[in-house]
């Protein structure tokens, strides 16, 4: 395996970084994609809408499968400790996978659900359940994907991990393309069959190339210890991804819920190709902040990388730059335009907040103090809510569902803030010091 207790330096970083970011940057892309086509579809606004319902509750379930990437960055070191992370992984698919399918298909389960928890509307109903039915797959093809990934992280070959969502890319373009002139199937479907299958697109490259890093047997690591640091992950990324979903269920009960949903959705999709590589930076942390020599680079790398994407993105949302890759290249209804635009220059901020907390959960997690993390992600949720129950109904829709967001953000990252002060991470298992 990787020699992992030496000083870095910042091409070092690059390397690593910039296969990831654009690796999410693509993916981000094969969204904005998709959205594009919805808008094509005959009922673009009910297409989108439900397509969003769909796309983010089953995310919830997704959530917990993607948590295996940084599990496995955290205990993989050769075949051994490959085998122990992949049987948790397996246990855990099947535990969402019978979840998802009670709630699909056992019609009491089902309305209560959408109807009740979500408050879908009796127009996006059938339209939302058809998609569910697709993104129900999440778990299985989402946590393969994610195990064999962390092998290539772990082996810091994020080049690989690129190639795979070319793959992705290439995949989601055609079947948009496809369905979208063929319009062989119901508008939602669309993008449910598009975003399923890039995640499968995906899944099969890192399955390749992992297998080939495997090459030493490494040392063992005992189940219990993987679940332990499995489970507080599985908690936080769960509490985290309700809260898109009930950001759309306060939407769905605003006036003008189909055209709040669509252009938070279309918003969200645009924004998160800058966003998007902000996420990997508790990756970098993990990987190099092994050695402590690395982490005031890593947080040097984390903050400039922050401020030149919020600058991106504020030129994007305050500039006629934004309206004319809404209209053009989009080619989103007039009528989603003003408000796609003002969900837009809230989300410019959001790289800031993320390129915080990601830096001090990269630290947290290297130092096994998952529990915090989770902590801290559970307070994400309660933050949204809150401000979605309290605040949100006196604001418009596109602008409350992404204040809401950076609501959360903020209350997440208060918290890893504090507990990288007061928490005795600088004694775990690295001796990493406190960040501050």
């Amino acid at each position: 395996m990787i020699e992992r207790e030496r000083t870095a330096s910042l091409p070092e970083l690059l390397r690593f970084f910039a296969p990831l970011a654009v690796t999410w940057m693509l993916m981000m892309f094969t969204h904005t994609v998709i959205s594009a086509g919805l808008a094509r579809t005959y009922d673009p606004a009910i297409a989108t809408a439900a397509y969003a319902i769909a796309l983010n509750f089953g995310e919830i379930f997704e959530a917990p499968l993607v948590m295996i990437r940084q599990t496995g960055v955290a205990f993989i070191t050769g075949r051994l400790s490959f085998q122990t992370v992949r049987k948790v992984t397996f246990i855990t698919i099947a535990i969402f996978m019978i979840i998802v399918l009670t709630i699909a298909y056992i019609p009491p389960f089902t309305r209560f659900m959408f109807q009740e928890v979500l408050g879908v509307c009796d127009d996006l109903y059938a339209a939302t359940l058809l998609g569910f039915r697709i993104t129900l797959l999440f778990p299985l093809v989402s946590g393969l994907r994610s195990l064999y990934q962390s092998v290539i992280l772990v082996n810091r070959r994020t080049l690989y991990i690129s190639l795979g969502v070319l793959v992705r890319v290439s995949f989601v373009t055609l079947v948009v393309l496809g369905l979208v002139r063929t319009r062989i199937v119901p508008g939602v479907l669309v993008g449910a069959i598009a975003i399923v299958g890039a995640v499968i697109a995906e899944a099969v490259p890192a399955y390749f190339f992992s297998s080939r890093l495997q090459t030493e047997p490494g040392s063992p690591v005992a189940t219990l210890a993987v679940w332990r640091f499995y489970l507080p992950l599985i908690a936080s990324s769960l509490f985290v991804s309700m809260g898109r979903p009930f950001i759309n269920a306060g939407l769905s009960r605003m006036p003008q819920a189909t055209i709040s949903l669509a252009a938070f959705n279309v918003a969200s999709s645009l924004a998160g190709m800058l966003i998007s590589p902000s996420y990997n930076l508790h990756q970098l942390t993990m990987v190099f902040g092994r050695s402590k020599n690395n982490l005031p680079l890593v947080r040097r790398f984390a903050i400039g990388f922050s401020l030149a994407t919020t600058g991106l993105l504020l030129l994007i949302a305050l500039t006629p730059l934004g309206a004319w890759i809404l209209t053009g290249p989009v080619d989103i209804p007039q009528e989603l335009l003003a408000p796609t635009q003002l969900a837009l220059r809230v989300m410019a901020l959001f790289p800031l907040l993320i390129g915080w907390l990601e830096y001090n959960t990269g630290v947290l997690l290297l130092n096994q103090a998952s529990k915090l993390v989770g902590l801290a992600k559970t307070l994400n949720l309660v933050s949204t809510i809150a401000f979605v129950l309290v605040l949100a109904p006196n604001l418009p829709g596109a602008l409350a569902a992404p204040l809401a967001q950076a609501v959360g953000l903020l209350g997440e990252g208060w918290v890893l803030q504090i507990g990288l002060r007061h928490n005795n991470a600088g004694t775990r298992r690295h001796s990493i010091p406190m960040a501050s």
